[in-house]
């Protein structure tokens, strides 16, 4: 304990070196006066009003205060969260580092796990898994009955730093169409990478938009990269586990991602895929569909669906349909992209809260039957009513021109916080088509089993926290001189490795075995 404490104030004193606390520019309220709840509440947590000071800015949306789930859930508990992020901020990883270098950090904190993982055993964060075991008892349930969860999320050390956004449903990303392309040029859905290659030619050559001119994008994409083609060559981006060499290994450090960018580069060079791919980004949809140009593209589900009707009265007859994953280079349909059991993001509490106790209790409402339908589902009454028992979206809520998360983290609701989502709610927002969907990439079991959320120990995550970030950049950089046609990639590719290796790599990978057989094990 004395350990931890020296490793704490040497933290706290050596950020408030690099920044002074007002540099975040954010205003705390951390323990005070807050709005009083309902007194005959079940859920109430405290017996006087308190305001914690909440940093938040997932997908750069500060949270707001006025949120009426979070306003529900200050009446409930007698908790109101203050949120810190100026509502301007649209650079949340930023604002993130700037709190974490003042050393002044808000009470409780939504991040990332890598950032739980970087700075949780330095002291910034309270392990929770005591205070679970003694003061949240749903939590604990969850966790009990849920041990690859549990083990998801605990840190090297064995403790429990960061509660994420469980989630449900096992479809999440697939394949996207011009089926009215299709239709008019008389092809089929492209079943392998042959014919994939076949209608990207088409849809340039063949004027499916029928203007006469040859502005057709035939692939794009709104998040900047090119996961899905590299999933075509038989790559698998990011890490991942080789059953057949029994390791951990990274999609863009391997000898198959030589003729997988080649590939890629080659259609780039053919005017194929977006020109601006690396830089249109998450408007690419609405532009690429809306202007009648955009091809195929591979992304959410849910976020995709609705386009059809969006936009049928601008573009008459426009079908963007789901289609199967065609069959990669090997042979193999398969989808990369899963619904993880548990998000990327969630929170925790600060060392300096004052009121940990009070926090782990009202974290622990938000997995009672009440914080479940609060988190999922909105108010009742404003959002949902309960129809036999169950929560039924009212129909002035669903009949927005937003999409489904816009309208969601409008109020408040299904944020990225510590939960369990409710794939129901999702589903209430799909159309039967987008149902069909999902139904179509989980029956036929084209999701590969995701990688597992890896925790590090201390000395592990040094060497992540010294090198990845270096390899990651330079990964990026070379991938995007291969695709402009900047570097050949024959010539530069063995370099390109020695370089990746010379960067750290190899350390890298042997932290993720460590770390992937202690998650078997555990």
């Amino acid at each position: 304990m004395l350990h931890k404490l020296k490793r704490m104030f040497a933290f706290l004193c050596a950020a408030a070196l690099v920044l002074s606390a007002s540099a975040c520019g954010q205003d705390k309220a951390s323990g005070g006066q807050g709005v009083a709840g309902d007194a005959d509440s079940p859920y109430k947590v405290s017996d006087e009003p308190i305001t914690l000071s909440f940093f938040y800015a997932a997908d750069n949306k500060p949270f707001d205060d006025n949120y009426p789930v979070f306003k529900e859930a200050a009446r409930l508990t007698n908790v109101t969260l203050h949120g810190t992020v100026p509502q301007s901020n649209s650079e949340g990883g930023q604002a993130f580092a700037t709190m974490m270098a003042s050393g002044n950090v808000d009470d409780i904190v939504t991040t990332s796990k890598s950032s739980f993982d970087k700075y949780a055993t330095s002291g910034a964060f309270v392990a929770l898994d005591p205070l679970i075991d003694e003061y949240a008892p749903d939590i604990k349930k969850f966790l009990d009955d849920n041990p690859n969860l549990r083990k998801m999320i605990t840190e090297g050390d064995g403790h429990i730093y960061f509660l994420p956004r469980f989630e449900q449903g096992d479809a999440a990303q697939g394949w996207y169409i011009r089926q009215d392309w299709l239709d008019k040029l008389g092809l089929e859905q492209p079943k392998t990478v042959d014919e994939f290659y076949e209608v990207l030619k088409a849809f340039r050559d063949r004027d499916p938009n029928g203007n006469g001119e040859q502005d057709e994008i035939p692939y794009f994409h709104r998040q900047k990269n090119l996961n899905a083609l590299y999933n075509l060559m038989g790559i698998c981006t990011g890490f991942s586990y080789n059953e057949k060499t029994g390791h951990v290994e990274h999609g863009s450090y391997t000898e198959a991602y030589k003729n997988a960018v080649k590939t890629v580069a080659q259609w780039y060079k053919e005017g194929l895929i977006d020109r601006e791919i690396f830089t249109r980004g998450n408007n690419a949809r609405e532009e690429l569909l809306g202007n009648n140009t955009g091809g195929i593209t591979h992304d959410w589900f849910t976020s995709t669906d609705g386009y059809n009707q969006k936009l049928e009265g601008s573009v008459p007859g426009i079908n963007f349909a789901a289609f199967p994953p065609p069959a990669d280079v090997n042979g193999v349909q398969w989808e990369e992209t899963s619904r993880a059991q548990s998000t990327l993001k969630g929170w925790g509490i600060a060392s300096s809260n004052e009121h940990p106790i009070e926090t782990i209790k009202y974290f622990n409402f938000w997995y009672t039957d009440a914080g479940y339908r609060l988190a999922n589902y909105g108010v009742e009454g404003t959002h949902y009513d309960l129809v036999d028992g169950k929560p039924v979206f009212k129909q002035e809520f669903l009949n927005t021109t937003k999409s489904m998360t816009e309208a969601w983290w409008s109020d408040g609701i299904a944020l990225y916080i510590g939960y369990v989502q409710d794939f129901d709610a999702e589903k209430q927002w799909m159309s039967p088509i987008t149902v069909d969907a999902f139904d179509m990439y989980v029956s036929n079991k084209y999701i590969r089993e995701a990688f597992p959320l890896l925790s590090f120990t201390e000395d592990e995550q040094k060497v992540i926290t010294a090198k990845w970030s270096a390899i990651e950049t330079y990964m990026k950089e070379q991938e995007q001189k291969w695709i402009f046609g900047t570097d050949d990639v024959d010539a530069t590719f063995d370099q390109y490795m020695a370089q990746c290796k010379q960067l750290g790599m190899d350390e890298v990978l042997a932290v993720y075995d460590a770390a992937y057989e202690r998650y078997l094990n555990s």
